[in-house]
């Protein structure tokens, strides 16, 4: 086996490991992490660009816990980061008990 094809074999391989590198944070409250949600992560695309920021979001819950409306207060600059944390706010379900009303989250995407 030739050395360049071992470097692209291993260049390849490390590519596919870091597709799954979650990018989460919290800012505001625990209530994303505790509810059990999925925190958003890089797709292949986003990895190859090195993109990273931080995605600020306004989100409204209803009593029961659902996501009535979601609105981005601070970009990252990304649109595809900014896509992928407004549909992984969008899909969660809160606990009951979480405060109804506007909430604020924060999800900081970061390459490590």
């Amino acid at each position: 086996m030739s050395s360049h094809f071992r470097l692209y074999a291993f260049v390849t391989t490390l590519a596919f490991a870091l597709v799954t590198i979650p990018a989460f944070a919290m800012e505001a409250d625990q209530a994303f992490a505790e509810s059990g949600c999925e925190a958003p992560t890089y797709d292949q695309r986003t990895l190859t660009d090195e993109e990273e920021g931080l995605v600020k979001l306004n989100y409204l819950l209803d009593d029961k816990g659902t996501v009535v409306d979601v609105k981005i207060v601070g970009s990252s600059g990304f649109r595809k980061l900014d896509k992928a944390s407004l549909r992984a706010l969008k899909a969660c379900r809160f606990q009951v008990g979480a405060t109804p009303g506007w909430n604020t989250l924060a999800f900081a995407w970061t390459l490590k």
